[in-house]
């Protein structure tokens, strides 16, 4: 498995990991804007994290092609 792969499998590890302590905080209910905000931020650095590693397989994959 490439390096790639682990990573997104870790971001898919860590996203469960979060989902499941907010749970065990009950942040869904008692502090509903706080959950949304951690959400959100937590979308954003997914789409970021994402694409950077989209991006570098992309350019590493036309460097190889003529």
């Amino acid at each position: 498995m490439t390096l790639r792969r682990k990573l997104e499998w870790l971001l898919v590890a860590l996203t469960a990991g979060l989902l499941i302590s907010l749970k065990h905080l009950h942040y869904g209910v008692t502090q509903y804007k706080l959950f949304l905000l951690i959400l959100l931020a937590w979308s954003l650095i997914m789409i970021i994290v994402l694409r950077s590693l989209n991006k570098k397989e992309a350019g590493s994959i036309d460097k190889i092609e003529p």
